[in-house]
């Protein structure tokens, strides 16, 4: 956590990396939490070298298996971040912003804000021309979107919907 405090660049793309091989169970999440490591991987998501957002996303991807750490995430302002890194990222980021994205939609609010923050067209054009992984992700991503009927509804307009068939298709 000190290197993403006070490291350099690399450092900072590296110490993320790590830490989010470090999150094992909630324990380690804690105490990664505990550490202060969420502000300092947020603030590397807004103005981090390209390799330390994507270790930002990561990481945060697998922070967010406990309720109160999404809570925070969202609270840090993550979310825009996130959106952002789907839009500008490389194919790695992309992939790695929606996982996290996917892992932060916990409610009917968190879902009006990722939709409010533009991510659907995004998760789409995922679908429609990302990696394996990439597409994987956005389709975790709109499956727990879709969990209020309005949303279902815009995630058929955008033309979701033959795209998650062909990725069931090819398997």
């Amino acid at each position: 956590v000190a290197l993403l405090r006070a490291g350099t660049e690399q450092d900072k793309a590296n110490a993320a990396r790590a830490l989010s091989g470090l999150v094992m169970d909630q324990n380690t999440r804690t105490q990664i939490m505990d550490a202060g490591a969420l502000p300092l991987l947020v603030a590397l998501l807004r103005a981090g070298t390209e390799e330390g957002k994507s270790g930002a996303a990561f990481a945060i991807t697998r922070l967010v298996h406990d309720l109160p750490i999404r809570m925070v995430v969202v609270d840090e302002g993550a979310l825009p971040l996130l959106v952002a890194l789907l839009r500008a990222g490389t194919e790695q980021d992309k992939a790695n912003a929606a996982r996290a994205l996917s892992g932060l939609v916990m409610d009917q609010n968190t879902r009006t804000q990722i939709m409010d923050a533009g991510a659907l067209p995004l998760l789409v054009a995922l679908l429609r021309a990302g990696t394996e992984e990439g597409k994987s992700g956005a389709a975790f991503a709109i499956t727990r979107l879709v969990h209020d009927l309005p949303i279902r509804m815009v995630v058929v307009d955008e033309g979701a919907l033959p795209l998650l068939v062909a990725l069931l298709r090819a398997g």
